[in-house]
């Protein structure tokens, strides 16, 4: 069992190795010029470790970016967890994931340098990461809904995919600028709490 246990041990220590190395790379390069050649160098490990763990570059970017969002959920979940009231939940919603792609700026710059945000996100609405998050999202909605912050006449799952809307413009708008670096996305959040709460408002 000791075996066994320092084998898995092994393993998840050469996954982590591998997603950071492609993190790097992917920052650096771009998601169509990364190979997983440089992924490896940059991991200090051969090419057939990488392919033992990821069969190409994709399956790679999208666990890598599903990690990452399972880490942003989770998050989420134990900070909305210690409060009750639904405004401030969708609050920390929002204030939680600007800081969290503001940190991981380099990462998401891919979705808007290379034209690759509409294939990556088609990919990302059908995984069980971006299923999850989705529901969460309708979750809060529902509950600010009954406690008459939002509007009850608007449809949950309308109201999620303009509350992710607006969070995925605004973010993607803010990649875009070159001087992004010195303007803070996080410093965006009472624009994007005007545009959807005040917007869907319970009158």
């Amino acid at each position: 069992m000791a075996i066994l246990n320092r084998k898995e041990r092994d393993r998840q220590l050469r996954r982590s190795d591998i997603f950071k190395a492609a993190e790097h790379v992917f920052a650096l390069k771009g998601y169509h010029k990364a190979t997983i050649r440089d992924i490896a160098k940059e991991a200090q490990y051969g090419t057939g470790t990488v392919y033992l763990h990821f069969k190409n570059k994709d399956t790679l970017y999208f666990a890598l970016l599903e990690e990452k969002l399972k880490c942003l959920l989770a998050l989420i979940k134990e900070k909305v967890g210690q409060v009750k009231d639904s405004k401030k939940k969708l609050e920390i919603f929002i204030q939680e994931s600007l800081v969290f792609f503001e940190k991981n700026q380099d990462f998401f710059q891919i979705f808007v340098s290379e034209g690759s945000e509409s294939y990556i996100e088609t990919r990302f609405l059908k995984s069980s990461i971006g299923l999850q998050l989705q529901e969460y999202t309708e979750s809060l909605l529902k509950e600010a809904q009954g406690q008459g912050v939002v509007n009850s006449n608007f449809d949950p799952e309308q109201i999620s995919n303009v509350f992710e809307s607006i969070l995925k413009t605004i973010t993607l708008k803010w990649l875009q600028k070159k001087k992004r670096k010195e303007e803070s996305l996080v410093g965006l959040f009472d624009t994007i709490l005007r545009l959807f709460l005040y917007g869907a408002a319970s009158k």
